[in-house]
């Protein structure tokens, strides 16, 4: 049966599986979902309760995963591939150079090689962009919290295959897709009210939805045109 718990403001999906077997056991299968085999005269609530006990472990076992997975199959990107940045398609221009730089000419982003690999070189791009431009959009969208939460909390920014943020709001962290550099700026901002609204509400209730849509009332229509932009925007 599946099972849904939330941890730390992440809503974790588990599979539970009843078997004849003497411990609880837990692992993660590909997809990055949690799969649990449990003996039949276990309590459902009492796998949940595990899940509570354990959340560290369980939260840094799904991270480790995620870390892999994005890292795994790079796409690689060449001389005339197209690229995004908050929304915007760019067509890379590859040009030979003693030193390594990108720079953006129209609707052209020009990568100045010394020989790296380009995909590498856009990646590091990406990371600066990522901590130069993201922080800005969390932190507008804080003033538009701060009535509700204590301070802002700190950001990080890393590949996720599965999600695009999470937080934890007992310790004020809030983790962001590195990718969303690459999507418009209506649907960054709907992931940042996502999160910051779980620092109110730690789960999907009809509550959350509520507070959600009192800060953003067209909350569900960016969620849809972020599931659409997924489709086309490529991962790297």
């Amino acid at each position: 049966m599946l099972r849904k718990i939330m941890l730390s403001g992440r809503e974790i999906e588990y599979e539970l599986e009843f078997k004849n077997v003497k411990n609880i056991n837990l692992r993660v299968r590909t997809g990055g979902v949690i799969h649990v085999s449990a003996n039949k005269r276990v309590d459902p609530e009492y796998v949940d309760q595990l899940f509570r006990i354990r959340e560290a472990e369980i939260l840094k076992m799904l991270e480790r995963f995620e870390t892999h997975e994005a890292e795994k199959v790079p796409v690689k990107v060449e001389d005339g591939s197209v690229v995004y940045l908050l929304g915007r398609p760019l067509t890379v221009k590859v040009e030979k150079a003693s030193s390594n730089m990108v720079t953006i000419d129209g609707d052209d982003l020009i990568v100045y090689s010394a020989g790296n690999s380009t995909t590498a070189i856009i990646n590091a791009w990406y990371d600066h962009q990522c901590k130069r431009v993201l922080p800005a959009y969390g932190h507008l969208m804080y003033e538009r919290f701060k009535n509700y939460i204590s301070h802002e909390p700190d950001y990080s920014f890393k590949k996720m295959t599965s999600r695009w943020g999470s937080c934890n709001p007992r310790k004020f962290r809030m983790s962001i897709n590195r990718e969303l550099i690459k999507y418009d700026e209506k649907l960054i901002e709907f992931v940042f009210c996502h999160e910051y609204s779980h620092f109110i509400h730690q789960d999907h209730s009809p509550a959350f939805y509520n507070f959600m849509a009192g800060i953003m009332p067209d909350h569900r229509k960016r969620k849809e045109e972020l599931k659409k932009a997924a489709k086309i925007i490529s991962q790297m």
